[in-house]
């Protein structure tokens, strides 16, 4: 026997006798897919997206001991033996068609967990669809349209607030302003399927409110036209509009409106075109928005200051909502996997519908993370910014606020 030979025997027979056993290697990596528009329109918020989903990723894969979020201070997932995180991301490019073609591709060739939306309502809405029919998990991190926990998807969850939840608030800072209290409120939305169920719900939230809705108009997709939507509002008795959007484009043209008309009219924006404006225009409409998520709030949160820096140092610029969001909903989504201590797609969604996450453990200014029967997280909260001085600052709640909101146009600083 050769000396090399000799030395393995006896150490076979050492390890055998002591009743020892080497230990069992983690398992491969766990495949998340993530579905983002990287092309189109929205690519610059599909790659923001991206971004938040990759150092959500790293969190769970690397060792951060000081960082008091889900996974972040071990390595890999504890329930998998530290398995670590694969994410794979496919172009939505912006549209449902696509959209199902990345997805169907995702599952096919890399076989998923779980996957991540950073979408629109209408894309996430097919992207659901074919999730129900493939099984697989489906977080929503990008839409915040009702109607998309109203299809019985039970592979479906929403991380973020509602479009209900966000106009909630929105209400609720309208009653605590004491010269707007009385005022008439017109609505105005984004033409479309979309928009037509936001009229619904905020004449339904409104009057729920005690406000007075005095008429509503629609803004046409194709050809946003802010000089006839302000002809529109002139001299009407409403002092305050709540606008709904779906794009950009619709977003500036309902701010500039406003911004055009009457002095003293008060602008709520809601809606994913409001969510993305970064800034209303030269003009300034003194614009109230609802959102998931607030820059000032994350300057003030110990645990977002800690990832928001993480990001900074490791993409070479500043956090943004859909980095936010995208990051919440990957956690969310390997907390659940750690949970279920598998990678069978039925035990991960049974683990998301069964688990909590405290708000102690978030970078948003929610409560939580619990998921409701039809999938939306029932402890997501919004808050509510305001342009003012060339930014957006966080004016409610009370409790988180930078400042008090400037009620109309005449009360704002020049």
């Amino acid at each position: 026997m050769t000396p090399l030979r000799l030395a393995c025997s006896v150490a076979a027979v050492a390890l055998l006798a002591t009743g020892c056993t080497a230990p069992e290697p983690p398992p491969g990596p766990v495949v998340v897919g993530m579905l983002a528009p990287l092309s189109g329109p929205s690519s610059d918020t599909g790659a923001d997206a991206v971004r938040g989903a990759e150092l959500a990723a790293a969190v769970v894969n690397d060792t951060y001991p000081e960082l008091p979020v889900p996974l972040g201070p071990g390595t890999g997932l504890p329930g998998l033996r530290g398995a670590t995180l694969t994410l794979v991301t496919a172009d939505t490019g912006g549209r449902p068609e696509p959209a199902i073609g990345a997805i169907t591709s995702i599952a096919d060739s890399r076989h998923p967990v779980g996957l991540v939306s950073a979408e629109s309502a209408a894309v996430t809405g097919a992207l659901s669809s074919q999730a129900q029919r493939l099984r697989v998990p489906l977080i929503d991190a990008g839409s915040t349209a009702d109607y998309l926990t109203e299809l019985g998807a039970d592979w479906y969850f929403r991380t973020g607030p509602s479009d209900s939840q966000l106009a909630e608030s929105a209400f609720a800072l309208l009653g605590r302003a004491p010269d707007t209290r009385e005022d008439a409120v017109t609505l105005v939305t984004e033409s479309g399927e979309d928009g037509a169920v936001a009229t619904r719900q905020l004449r339904e939230l409104a009057e729920r409110s005690g406000a007075t809705v005095s008429g509503q108009l629609e803004v046409p997709s194709d050809k946003p036209d802010a000089e006839a939507l302000a002809a529109s509002l002139g001299g009407g008795p409403a002092r305050v509009v709540f606008a709904w959007a779906r794009t950009v484009p619709a977003a500036t043209a309902v701010a500039a409106a406003v911004a055009r008309g009457e002095a003293g009219v008060t602008l709520f924006g809601l809606g994913e075109g409001f969510r993305a404006l970064k800034q209303p225009g030269a003009q300034d409409p003194g614009l109230l928005r609802a959102v998931p998520w607030s820059a000032e709030f994350a300057g003030r949160s110990p645990v977002a200051q800690q990832i928001a820096e993480l990001y900074r140092q490791r993409f070479g610029r500043p956090m943004t909502g859909a980095a936010v969001d995208a990051f919440t909903a990957v956690l969310t989504l390997a907390a659940a996997i750690d949970v279920a201590a598998s990678d069978d797609t039925a035990a991960i969604r049974t683990a998301l519908r069964q688990t909590t996450q405290p708000a102690a453990g978030l970078i948003v200014p929610w409560n939580g993370v619990r998921f409701g029967p039809d999938g939306q997280n029932v402890l997501a909260a919004a808050v509510v910014e305001q342009w003012q001085d060339r930014s957006y600052r966080l004016v409610y709640p009370v409790e988180l606020a930078t400042g008090p909101a400037r009620w109309h146009r005449r009360d704002r600083a020049p």
